[in-house]
């Protein structure tokens, strides 16, 4: 079983590096690199254009969104396997302050955060205003479903259908019935790693389709759980909140220190530019 699995997994790698080369040609932005990954240097205003443009667009390739904070990027770090595969993507965008302070720590600073429930939330406002297709992968069989009613509610010109759980990346089923509903969005709340990858292995069955990872964002739709209050947001310690609420988070919350520890390594590690370089130019 094992040897017939490493067998589809390679199949499907050479066949993702197959599409990469014949893609559409998705615009890239400036990005900075904070623990390896490339991070779009786009406000959020700017990431939600161009996503309005792939949509009108007429093609036959998707596009493979990555929101990633701290803990994204300090997994990412440590495991070789999970970078390259988001690595992947066509956009991946800072979803945590963090995130951002470590760019200006670098030098390298980004021009905002970009949130990715609200990131979500402009993709189901272009999607209803043209009627788009939105499929919900993800989450417990209640949580999905009350996310699906309360998004029909508020998007009406959209059409939805779900599928709740957490299942292997190659179940193909679950992969046949998305395909069969043929949808323009595809939003996967997994958690990471497994939405990533999922996306990563899945993609080529699906054409011209925004793929976006959202982690916890059904839980919050449904009301499962709360959004942290304005003033957090506003101060940027909505991580904070929901260490408070969520006791369960305080493991993850360990991780930071390990994150500051490497981004201050990559500091060490990148050559330090000479003030009176620009006058070579001269």
């Amino acid at each position: 079983m094992a040897k017939v699995l490493e067998k589809d997994l390679n199949s499907i790698s050479e066949q993702i590096e197959l599409n990469r080369e014949n893609s559409y040609d998705v615009i890239k932005p400036p990005t900075v690199n904070v623990l390896g990954l490339p991070f779009a240097n786009l406000t959020a205003n700017e990431m939600v254009e161009r996503i309005k443009y792939f949509v009108n667009q007429e093609t036959n390739d998707n596009l493979f969104i990555v929101t990633a904070n701290p803990e994204i990027a300090h997994y990412a770090y440590s495991n070789n396997h999970y970078q390259r595969r988001i690595k992947h993507a066509d956009y991946i965008v800072p979803d945590g302050i963090g995130i951002v302070k470590a760019a200006k720590y670098l030098n390298t600073p980004l021009k905002e955060r970009v949130p990715g429930i609200e990131l979500m939330e402009e993709m189901l406002n272009i999607a209803n205003a043209s009627s788009k297709r939105v499929f919900l992968l993800g989450s417990s069989k209640e949580g999905v479903k009350a996310t699906r009613k309360i998004l029909e509610e508020q998007y009406p010109n959209i059409t939805f259908d779900h599928k709740h759980g957490y299942k292997h990346v190659l179940d193909y089923k679950v992969t046949k019935k998305i395909k069969k509903f043929n949808p323009d969005f595809i939003f996967a709340a997994m958690g990471f790693p497994k939405q990533e990858d999922w996306i990563y292995y899945n993609r080529h069955h699906f054409k011209h389709t925004v793929m976006m990872g959202v982690g916890g964002s059904f839980d919050v739709i449904s009301g499962n759980v709360k959004r942290a209050p304005k003033m957090f947001i506003k101060l940027n310690l909505e991580w904070l909140y929901r260490i408070i609420t969520d006791l369960k988070r305080v493991n993850r919350a360990l991780k930071i220190p390990l994150f500051l520890k490497e981004v201050q390594f990559q500091k060490s590690c990148t050559p330090k530019k000479n003030k009176y370089d620009y006058m070579k130019n001269r």
